[in-house]
């Protein structure tokens, strides 16, 4: 081989390397295109707000439910990926729910004359009712890969609670005393002219059930604020799945709380026939706003 052919070789063989790393290069960026600027970590923690709106369900037909009531709570949340899009999503939440309801409802002892214990009343009740949780919950989390710097994510699974307060706001309304067809008049009650007295945060424990399961639906996002840092925002539709009213109180007897009330007829007044056992499911709208790290 001539010695002046030596660096014309050089050079070509120079030029085929410089060609084979730059396809290198190519090839990496197109593998690496819509990943993460960092690895997505195994697990992760973080910790939110829950404000909520939530409601009753009345399933028991004599029960009506009047309308939902916002409150408050917090959380904390795990995340165990399994999959580059999938995690096992868990923690702890305790959140506040419950609902208005209105009950026809018999007591017994007249409130403004405390000596007199056996007189019998029909009232109607208007609760406010608040039901304090402690959720553990567990679902499947779907999520979409970072784009731009936010992560989307869509969760479904089931929750188990226990109750550890409830009370009640209520308004009472008395309207017969002993006899349906006996009618109250506002001369009764001497402080409210129609009749009406109220309670204020009535501890209700014994009326509600110990434990609740629940239905999780969620949606939200996570937007990257820095390295594994990210802020949390979702919402969680939270579906109470079986009665969470305590009927251990309340039966068919007499002296039982909950009446059934029949129309008036044009010939008498309203009629209550017997007692009721009260079922409702209670539901929530639950809004996460938190960091997770």
């Amino acid at each position: 081989m001539s010695i002046h052919k030596t660096p014309t070789l050089l050079l070509a063989l120079a030029g085929c390397l410089m060609a084979l790393d730059g396809m290198a290069q190519e090839n990496n960026a197109n593998a690496n295109a819509g990943r993460a600027r960092y690895e997505e970590p195994r697990f992760r923690m973080g910790l939110h707000l829950l404000p909520s709106i939530a409601w009753l369900d009345a399933r028991d037909g004599y029960t009506s439910a009047e309308g939902s009531i916002g409150r408050f709570g917090f959380g904390f949340t795990a995340d165990i990926m399994f999959a580059d899009n999938y995690a096992i999503g868990t923690g702890v939440n305790v959140f506040r729910n419950g609902g208005k309801l209105t009950t026809i409802e018999r007591l017994t002892g007249d409130p403004l004359d405390p000596a007199n214990d056996t007189t019998q009343f029909v009232v109607q009740r208007d609760r406010k009712l608040t039901q304090h949780w402690v959720e553990l919950p567990l679902s499947f989390k779907f999520r979409t890969r970072e784009i731009g710097h936010i992560t989307y994510w869509g969760q479904f699974g089931l929750g188990l609670g226990l109750n550890l307060r409830a009370t009640a706001d209520d308004q009472v309304t008395y309207l017969y005393r002993n006899d349906p067809e006996i009618v109250l008049g506002s001369e009764w009650v001497q402080d409210l002219e129609t009749g009406e007295i109220e309670f204020k945060d009535v501890p209700v424990e014994d009326e509600v059930a110990l434990m609740r399961a629940a239905m999780i639906v969620g949606l939200g996002i996570e937007y990257n604020l820095s390295g594994k840092t990210a802020l949390l925002v979702g919402a969680t539709f939270n579906n109470g799945l079986f009665n969470v009213a305590n009927n251990r109180n309340f039966g068919r007897a007499l002296d039982e709380e909950h009446l059934q009330s029949l129309p008036v007829s044009d010939t008498a007044g309203p009629i209550f026939p017997e007692g009721y056992d009260r079922k409702m499911v209670d539901n929530a709208i639950l809004l996460s706003l938190g960091l997770l790290f």
